[in-house]
């Protein structure tokens, strides 16, 4: 194994910090983010735990890596944001320039960092810097195991651009045609818009956002339209935000009192939204995606590629991606689950493996289960540690499938710990679709507004049968409709406008939690159920045993826990 070339790709000094270990043909050996091994929520510095688990699990030393990427180049996030922008295009608030010179100064000391965290690198061994927008793309074509595709990626901010699109194939690599530069960002739209919405920070509250917008109407579609411009025939600067309605600095949005005027509402104060706020998220929901759909069948005239492949922060809006088929005419989508920016890990340890490597055709992402994973004997230890009531049992699945059909929820702990913002069956909790009062109690476990809706895990094979698009949804990136003759059957399974976040699962996917699946299918001849990432309110998904008994006992509505082969039941469960 140590003869083998390896190479490390990382985000640093980013929220999302995270690391990724490949080998020379492309194959991911590990990839985590090390929010998960702090339990500090999108943290950004330096993902120290993240490469000693990759190197660890490849059972190699520093001195063993072939090259190191990381998914910032220092030389753009100098020239074109600090030279560029904050010189010669507007005088950013002082805070956010020092913010910017302190993560270009740490970027250049990442060699220093690393030796004295994680240990002596080659003499030879040079850390590349790529584009953060070009591994976002990257991202998502090398995995996707398409020949060629086009490309589009959106997120709040890298360096300089917020949104990156043109065609990628394995001989010329990305061609870019296009983009959109700071601080014209969807990304930092959706940010200003959950701040107006009583989501605080609105950076990291999009999500909740999109939510609400359930509970609206695109009432504001005119006043938007005024706002921000979209020209979808444009290859650059094809969207243009007017600065007088929107504050932005760095990778942050906020409102302005003329937005507040223009649509006749103040900012909703910290969970005190209004019927208006919902109708303002309704209408950016529905704008967005006129804006992506609009930008994504101009990328098809222009590239006429039948393939596309998406990454960024904005690509995980899943209502969005639920029309990319059905209203574009690409015939095939691959969104890399970790759309986020610990995804840019993956994508620069494929840039340099390309560049080493050229032509090498990874074989594509098969599933995202890409973290740690502990053994029975370290999981046992802990539970006894914690004088826990617990049996073995072998046949788990099996008895956990007839605890949901009984109505009960359970924390579900197997296997390899997932790479980027879903929990995809491996650190999950779990319920029935049936009971109407399960969302409102899981909504209680998970100390969350009540308006939020569920992702359902559901049988591939079953999809089309249940859904009334039925697409493929291996990571949870698409949102369908239960079909009108199940919705009574499933109340749960859907949002309060009918749709679904949808997470299919087959052979192939996990074998436990399929297994999982096709047993609670057996027993109450329904074939999906709830699926919520397992962690406690303000912190990441769990990592470890530890960290998913932490939670367990800090949850008084669940009553079991099913982590490795053991069955935890709390006293009077």
């Amino acid at each position: 194994m140590k003869n083998k070339h390896y190479y490390l790709g990382l985000n640093a000094y980013s929220h999302d910090s995270s690391a990724c270990l490949m080998d020379e043909q492309g194959n991911i050996i590990a990839a985590a983010e090390e929010e998960r091994f702090r339990q500090i929520k999108h943290y950004s510095l330096f993902p120290k735990n993240a490469i000693k688990f990759c190197l660890k699990e490849a059972g190699i030393l520093p001195k063993n890596l072939k090259g190191i990427a990381v998914g910032w180049n220092p030389k753009e996030l100098f020239f074109d944001r600090v030279i560029k922008e904050y010189m010669f295009q507007f005088r950013p608030p002082y805070y956010v320039f020092a913010k910017t010179i302190k993560k270009l100064l740490r970027l250049l000391g990442i060699r220093k960092v690393f030796e004295r965290n994680i240990g002596k690198l080659p003499t030879n061994l040079k850390i590349k810097f790529f584009s953060h927008h070009k591994a976002h793309a990257a991202s998502a074509f090398y995995a996707s195991g398409f020949n060629d595709a086009a490309f589009l990626t959106i997120d709040a901010r890298g360096e300089y651009k917020s949104s990156l699109w043109g065609k990628v194939d394995y001989y010329s690599g990305i061609q870019v045609k296009g983009s959109i530069c700071h601080p014209n960002s969807l990304g930092c739209i959706w940010g200003a818009i959950s701040e107006y919405c009583g989501f605080v920070p609105g950076w990291q509250r999009a999500g909740v956002t999109m939510g609400l917008a359930a509970l609206g109407k695109p009432k504001y579609m005119k006043e938007f339209k005024k706002m921000i411009k979209f020209f979808p025939e444009k290859g650059k600067d094809w969207l243009s935000i007017d600065k007088d309605y929107f504050k932005i600095a760095d990778c942050k949005g906020q409102v302005k009192e003329k937005f507040e005027k223009l649509i006749g509402a103040l900012s909703a104060k910290s969970g005190k939204y209004l019927q208006v706020h919902c109708d303002v998220a309704a209408t950016w929901q529905k704008y967005t995606e006129e804006i992506i759909l609009g930008k994504l069948n101009n990328i098809h005239k222009k590239t006429r590629k039948t393939k596309l492949v998406m990454a960024g922060g904005v690509c995980l809006n899943s209502v969005t991606n639920g029309f990319i088929l059905e209203k574009t005419p690409f015939k095939e989508v691959f969104i890399q689950p970790a759309s986020h920016d610990a995804g840019v890990a993956i994508g620069a340890a494929y840039l340099l493996q390309q560049e080493s490597n050229k032509g090498v055709k990874p074989e594509p992402m098969k599933n995202a289960s890409l973290g740690p994973e502990y053994s029975l004997r370290e999981i046992e230890d802990v539970l006894k540690k914690y004088e826990l009531e617990f049996s073995k049992d072998k046949a788990i699945h099996k008895t956990v499938a007839k605890l949901l059909h009984k109505g009960e929820v359970v924390m579900w702990f197997q296997g390899r710990l997932e790479f980027g913002p879903r929990a995809l069956g491996s650190r999950s909790i779990l319920a029935s679709a049936v009971d109407k009062n399960m969302q409102e109690k899981l909504n209680n476990i998970k100390q969350r507004e009540q308006f939020r809706p569920f992702a359902i895990t559901i049988l591939e094979t079953e999809a089309k049968k249940w859904l009334v698009r039925g697409t493929k949804s291996p990571y949870m990136l698409l949102v369908d409709s239960i079909k009108p003759k199940f919705k009574s059957i499933v109340p749960v399974a859907q949002h309060v406008d009918g749709s679904v976040r949808v997470h299919t699962v087959n052979e192939e996917s996990d074998d436990i939690y399929y297994s999982l699946l096709e047993e609670y299918s057996k027993i109450s001849g329904i074939p999906l159920f709830i699926n919520t990432s397992l962690n406690i309110k303000g912190l990441p998904i769990v990592n470890n045993s530890q960290q998913a008994i932490h939670a367990f006992l800090e949850s008084e509505d669940v009553k079991y826990l099913a982590i490795g082969e053991f069955l935890v039941t709390k006293k009077g469960g």
